[in-house]
């Protein structure tokens, strides 16, 4: 396919994945600008008038790439969006559907090492096809036996809070978020009476698939 004319935004806060990106993206035909973070990629919007933008949803501090593709899908809707996450789980980062903007693609930063799958995954959001590139909603996911709510009640933990916030947090009781954990170490297989301890070994396999959580400031 002949990508001469499709001009490609990357914004990536890390100058060496945003390099490399780059790079391979140009050796197929794009023309690509990079941005490292809102400000830099909203003015370059405006300069380079891109056919896609890929973001990273992390962007450091302010604003992250999800604002940023709300921005553009409002100000910019011809604009193809592929966002790139680090997480299998879009849920693991806090973020649910619902606070998205219509439209986007997703592409698993582990998975774009496979220069097919990020050429395919741009491909499919340029032709109005973003809902065959998602990769937070792989069925075989892990957590994926986790619903929302206890995805958000283990994250919590993976923060360190303890019972009694997370209690005043979801305002129910503490009564409540044992229940909750009790049902979480069971979707999890953990054993709760053996040698290791339940909280830790659920906080240890959050932390595996989406690394350490930032605590909230209040």
């Amino acid at each position: 396919m002949n990508r001469e004319r499709r001009r490609l935004l990357v914004v990536e806060d890390d100058a060496l994945t945003a390099s490399l990106l780059a790079e391979t993206l140009v050796s197929q035909g794009f023309e690509v600008v990079t941005a490292h973070d809102v400000v830099e990629a909203l003015r370059a919007v405006d300069i380079f008038d891109p056919d896609a933008a890929l973001i990273d949803i992390a962007l450091g501090e302010g604003p992250n790439g999800i604002d940023l593709a709300h921005v553009l899908h409002r100000k910019h809707p011809w604009i193809a969006l592929l966002l790139l996450t680090k997480h299998p789980d879009l849920r693991t980062a806090g973020i649910n559907e619902a606070d998205l903007p219509p439209g986007c693609g997703f592409l698993r930063k582990d998975r774009v090492r496979d220069a097919k799958h990020l050429f395919d995954g741009i491909e499919a959001v340029l032709g109005d096809r973003p809902s065959s590139v998602r990769d937070d909603q792989d069925p075989a996911k892990p957590l994926a036996a986790l619903n929302s709510r206890q995805l958000e009640i283990l994250r919590l933990v993976a923060q360190g809070y303890t019972n009694d916030y997370i209690a005043r947090n979801k305002a129910t009781s503490r009564s409540t978020v044992e229940r909750w954990l009790t049902e979480i170490f069971r979707l999890l297989e953990i054993d709760t009476h053996g040698d290791v301890n339940p909280r830790v070994e659920a906080t240890r396999k959050f932390i595996y698939v989406a690394s350490l959580p930032e605590r909230r400031t209040e």
